[in-house]
């Protein structure tokens, strides 16, 4: 398992800041935030700076949503980008439903739209990880996995994290039950389930070794998410980094 840093961890922060962060406490990659840190950079400028300080770009966090009237304009915006960055995977949404209150047209629409992305990807040699999160299709188990084999593409899987409001027997449930279609995983965490402060990941509500045990022969990247605001930035991320690595028994993938 690789670990990466998300850079949306440091909105405030030049890309190439949080990089140079990234490289100098010693993570594996980072996962661009498909937002400013894109909008004010060159993509391909940013994959120069994190080759050059010995960082992969795993993933190119994009905002692209599937089953949104601006699928068709930002597909054909988002896909180069994650190109020049030279990153492996675009992350995608799933719809703005949950999964339970959906109306089926909705659903037949995210599916199409990701059956789309999925394909367009493949061709330029990029896979497809799709977030779990709220106020999406994805938001429980049920609808993440339906959705991934709905489309049933190698090139596309899950992109799974545990959410806030989650009680914490069932994130470890929904971990096991989950890594098999996952191809990355986002970490972060609050001191109480649906809490607002974030916590340290080594002192998350959950049981963060319990949700990382499924992934033991995970071949993909874990990324930080976000970090407490309770520490200097670099303090912050160089200790969430630790608490990853102690629980997984780190070695780099190849």
């Amino acid at each position: 398992m690789n670990v990466g840093l998300c850079t949306i961890s440091a909105k405030e922060r030049e890309v190439e800041e949080v990089i140079d962060l990234a490289a100098d406490v010693g993570y594996d990659g980072v996962e661009i935030w498909g937002k400013d840190h894109v909008a004010d950079t060159d993509p391909e400028r940013i994959g120069e700076a994190a080759a050059d300080a010995g960082l992969e770009i795993p993933t190119y966090g994009s905002y692209l949503r599937c089953g949104s009237e601006e699928f068709d304009d930002e597909l054909s915006e988002e896909l180069p980008i994650a190109e020049d960055l030279g990153s492996d995977m675009i992350r995608v949404w799933a719809g703005s439903q949950e999964y339970g209150d959906h109306d089926e047209g909705h659903w037949n629409q995210v599916v199409a739209d990701l059956e789309r992305v999925t394909e367009a990807a493949s061709d330029r040699g990029l896979s497809v990880t799709v977030e779990k999160h709220a106020n999406t299709v994805t938001n429980d188990l049920e609808g993440a996995r339906r959705l991934i084999e709905a489309v049933d593409h190698e090139s596309c899987g899950l992109n799974y994290q545990p959410g806030f409001s989650i009680p914490a027997a069932e994130l470890e449930r929904e971990a096991r039950a989950l890594e098999a279609i996952s191809n990355q995983l986002h970490l972060q965490g609050t001191y109480e389930r649906s809490g607002s402060e974030r916590a340290p990941l080594a002192k998350v509500y959950y049981d963060l070794e319990a949700v990382l045990d499924p992934f033991s022969d995970f071949e993909g990247y874990a990324n930080v998410e976000f970090v407490t605001q309770d520490r200097s930035y670099r303090e912050a991320i160089a200790a969430d980094l630790e608490t990853v690595r102690s629980l997984v028994g780190y070695s780099r993938s190849a």
